[in-house]
């Protein structure tokens, strides 16, 4: 079962809690004393440390004389990269090989070879190396501070900061999917991000990091890289830099219950846990704090970063959906035809969602039972194959000329959140318009009811995409009505 709260701007500034140099020094200091990488490369770390599989074979290979591979992203090819090569002619690829010389040339001030760790995995950047390294520009002197933080402590401080970067580099990539969802440990980075941010700087740094990756991944020269990442370090700038250093500090290589000390030792704690909780947080963790030990409102922030399963996030308010999760069958009810029902989310109201062991999921108001629950659904049933039909035959094709110049305007003023906010909108329209117009005959569709869709005997619909801020947030907006909830 989840608990699911919203977190939304509060009443206090938005700009970055100040982390003062000295602070955050110490700060790193002490939290790094006891992570290592082993014989992990930084990359292999990182990807260890946020719960990643390691980035898949690319393909096609494509043969000359010899072995390459194709690197495509959106469609593309990007990088073409030599593997092995035979006879004798050998190729060169004479972008890659200058883009790799010049990142050697950058690394000399740092120690020389490959600083970064960008080459671990072949002789040349490929688009996430090129997104690193946009990334690690962009944080410019505060990495400086960082490794001199660590001073001669550690056999390869530069090793650690590079896994550091990585880390940022893998979680700002999540922000990246159509709706970013993060979990478990990287869940706990969102919460004290959007707790030391605030929550509009959060969603700043997001449409700032989606214009450098989209302009790392066309980069070809190291000159494009190095605007880019210095275009993406106006955004962030450097509170924001120290604070999502210190987060992969706070969480790297240690247990949850080591985690609520560490959180609650950073600079400017108090005034990020204050951010929480005029965010929402003071409400989120109410529950938690009745169940446990009592908690102090100081260490609500700390013990949210431990109990968040999930969150999600989404502009459309804005607002993030935190949820989290209760042991294995809490919520467990039976509804009628001899199915189970489990409460998979809880509103602060009283109002629930539920999910049948058939499938279905209901939206039942505070106090209504899941015996309410028809035994039989077979309008709603028919409905939902409808509704999954249309999703499917939905594609860019689709969308109206209004539709796209609002996408495309969208884009050229770098508003990706809004793009794609715009494109789901679309969509959901497209797929309503389509199971509207084969059931309108029969069924209400009349757009001033709350919900999509009233059928005889006094049941409703709602159509909707089955992300988890867009669930969550119908079930926040008609927390009154009874209505089974057909995804796509």
């Amino acid at each position: 079962m989840y608990v699911v709260d919203f977190l939304e701007p509060g009443p206090l500034a938005t700009r970055p809690v100040p982390i003062a140099r000295a602070e955050f020094q110490q700060a790193f200091q002490r939290l790094a004393q006891d992570v290592r990488l082993g014989a992990r490369t930084p990359r292999q770390a990182a990807h260890a440390l946020l719960g990643l599989l390691g980035p898949p074979p690319e393909v096609p290979r494509v043969e000359a004389s010899g072995d390459w591979k194709l690197e495509a992203y959106a469609g593309r090819g990007y990088t073409w990269i030599p593997e092995r090569q035979e006879g004798p002619v050998v190729l060169t690829p004479q972008a890659e090989e200058a883009l790799r010389e010049n990142y050697l040339k950058w690394c000399e001030p740092l120690g020389g070879g490959d600083c970064r760790g960008l080459l671990d995995d072949g002789g040349y950047l490929r688009t996430d190396d090129r997104r690193t390294l946009a990334l690690s520009i962009a944080l410019g002197h505060v990495l400086d501070e960082t490794q001199a933080a660590l001073g001669r402590e550690l056999l390869d401080t530069r090793a650690l900061v590079s896994m550091v970067v990585w880390t940022v580099a893998l979680y700002c990539a999540m922000w990246l999917v159509p709706e970013p969802a993060t979990k478990a440990l990287a869940a706990g980075m969102t919460l004290l991000l959007m707790s030391y941010l605030g929550l509009s700087t959060v969603y700043g740094l997001m449409d700032g990091w989606a214009r450098m990756a989209d302009t790392a991944h066309h980069a070809t020269t190291f000159e494009e890289l190095r605007a880019a990442g210095a275009e993406f370090g106006k955004v962030l700038g450097e509170d924001a830099a120290r604070a999502m250093i210190l987060a992969v500090a706070t969480l790297s290589g240690h247990t949850l219950g080591q985690v609520v000390a560490r959180v609650k030792s950073l600079p400017g704690f108090s005034l990020a846990g204050a951010r929480f909780e005029a965010q929402g947080g003071a409400a989120v963790m109410g529950r938690l704090e009745a169940t446990e030990a009592a908690l102090s409102s100081e260490g609500a922030l700390a013990r949210a970063v431990v109990a968040a399963e999930t969150v999600a996030t989404s502009p459309q308010g804005p607002l993030a959906v935190v949820t989290f999760k209760k042991g294995p069958g809490r919520g467990t009810e039976t509804a009628p035809g001899g199915r189970s029902s489990a409460t998979v989310i809880r509103y602060r109201g009283g109002n629930r969602q539920v999910e049948l062991s058939d499938g279905q999921r209901w939206h039942l108001p505070r106090g209504k039972p899941a015996a309410d629950i028809p035994a039989e659904d077979k309008v709603g049933d028919m409905l939902q194959e409808a509704v999954t039909k249309a999703a499917r035959e939905w594609g860019p094709d689709k969308l109206s000329r209004n539709e796209r110049d609002a996408i495309d305007d969208a884009l050229k003023q770098g508003k990706y959140w809004l793009a794609r906010l715009l494109e789901r909108e679309a969509r959901g329209r497209f797929v309503e318009n389509e199971v509207s117009r084969q059931f309108r005959h029969l069924y209400n569709f009349s757009r001033n009811k709350g919900v999509d869709v009233e059928v005889p005997g006094g049941f409703k619909y709602e159509i909707l995409a089955g992300t988890a801020s867009n669930l969550a947030r119908h079930g926040r907006r008609m927390a009154g009505e009874f209505f089974r909830m057909l995804t796509f």
